[in-house]
């Protein structure tokens, strides 16, 4: 029993060798650790966290869900009262939402739903790795298709690799990392062509505009997942949603997803956050100002190209080698994204729109490691 036992845990380890791995990239406390400086000196941007939401309200709106819970019961009407809010939000209806542990949890639960060992799953290239991970976990192939130069769908490219073991279509708009919003035409247009599901992940789209979660209502292989990660702030918390027709979601809520998958914290404070969207839509609207002013103040720095944005994140583009530029940052305490080649761009970096304070330290550090 032993030895076999062995070979069954080698056998697992050896086929998990072939699977991707997450880059979380420099945590704050290791580069504190590294440079000999308080945490407090480093500066985030790597991840899209929204720092425009205040910490202060939204620290009390957790006091407030803790003294209303009962930390020792399940969540089971408080699911029921989240999906209506967050339904009238999203202008869908509660039978059509599947809420989840962050919308990753949900995107490994389509995966699980939809592939079969040798089975495809058609995305775009470049777009959020996590895809690539929850497809190849499955032992399924991830096939992924270029964007074109201007970072628009190749609609007849992506239909063109479809095979008949391809079962699942999965796209980011707005995209990471390039920043813009696809066409609801194009998308459109994949899931009417298309026999099986197509995923379109809306993570940024409050940031944009333009959700098609509208569709899912007279497209019956459409699902959008949504998050609280990014315009709500509560990236911590780990709360998501998938939309669906109400026949998918319903499959996907009772067979696959997991009982009491969400923690009722996290729930409670969704649910509350929601009565307060005037905060949230003055957060969205500091968003777009600070993002237009980062793209003017980055085409200012010679050397540096920034690219148009529909989210809380810009991509731009360097004239010298992109993972030097990252490390001279790393120096001084600033933490960014190397994205490297974008299509036909080489030399590419990601880095998360902030409030003013932040942003002028990032460009007078950026100003300075171009020199």
């Amino acid at each position: 029993m032993i030895s076999r036992g062995k070979r069954v845990i080698s056998e697992v380890l050896r086929e998990a060798q072939r699977l991707s791995s997450y880059d979380v990239g420099v945590t704050v406390e290791g580069l504190a650790r590294r440079l000999g400086i308080s945490p407090s000196k480093v500066l985030k941007l790597n991840s899209n966290e929204n720092f425009f939401v205040p910490l202060d309200f939204l620290r009390s709106i957790l006091r407030r869900a803790a003294e209303e819970i009962d930390p020792r019961i399940y969540p089971r009407d408080e699911i029921r009262e989240l999906k209506e809010a967050f339904g009238l939000y999203v202008d869908a209806d509660p039978s059509q939402l599947v809420m989840g542990t962050g919308s990753d949890q949900l995107i490994d639960i389509l995966c699980r739903m939809m592939l079969r060992r040798g089975d495809e799953a058609v995305t775009i290239s470049p777009t959020f790795s996590i895809y690539r991970r929850c497809v190849e976990i499955q032992g399924a192939v991830y096939k992924p298709v270029s964007l074109r130069e201007d970072f628009s769908l190749d609609v007849e490219a992506m239909l063109g690799a479809v095979t008949g073991r391809t079962r699942l279509m999965l796209l980011c708009s707005p995209n990471n990392p390039t920043a813009n919003r696809f066409r609801p035409g194009d998308i459109q247009r994949l899931a009417d062509e298309f026999d099986g599901v197509i995923a379109v992940d809306e993570a940024y789209v409050d940031f944009s505009g333009g959700s098609v979660v509208n569709l899912t209502e007279e497209l019956e292989n459409l699902v959008v997942f949504r998050t609280f990660s990014k315009v709500f702030g509560l990236a911590g918390l780990r709360i998501g949603c998938a939309v669906a027709n109400p026949r998918l979601a319903k499959v996907m809520d009772e067979k696959f997803q997991m009982p009491y998958s969400v923690s009722l914290l996290a729930v409670k404070a969704a649910r509350m956050i929601l009565d307060n969207l005037e905060v949230i839509k003055e957060a969205i609207g500091r968003v777009r100002i600070e993002r237009d002013r980062l793209i003017r103040g980055l085409n200012g720095i010679r050397g540096v190209r920034a690219f148009p944005s529909e989210t809380n994140f810009v991509l731009f583009q360097v004239d010298e080698s992109s993972s030097t530029i990252y490390e001279r940052l790393l120096e001084r305490g600033v933490i960014i994204r190397n994205i490297g080649r974008v299509v036909r761009w080489e030399n590419c970096l990601r880095v998360t729109v902030a409030p003013p304070r932040l942003m002028e330290r990032f460009l007078d550090s950026l100003r300075e490691v171009m020199a």
